[in-house]
């Protein structure tokens, strides 16, 4: 397995003026080693997707539940 931190270094200073590129980046690379699967890490990388949809949607549907019994 090869380090592949030294081709995603940033090549200039409008990487780091720019972190929602950065992030968008970032989990560009998370999908790439999740769908190769041959990285340990992959189970880490799908329960976090799991885990960012569904905490927000378990958050909207408490949120409607309560917004519906406050005013029933």
């Amino acid at each position: 397995m090869q380090n592949d931190q030294a081709a995603d270094a940033p090549q200039d200073e409008r990487f780091l003026r720019h972190p929602v590129r950065a992030t968008v980046h970032e989990a560009e690379h998370l999908r790439e080693i999740a769908a190769k699967g041959d990285s340990p890490a992959t189970p880490a990388i799908l329960a976090g997707i799991v885990i960012a949809f569904v905490v927000p949607l378990a958050a909207l549907l408490i949120l409607v539940d309560f917004t519906v019994g406050h005013f029933s």
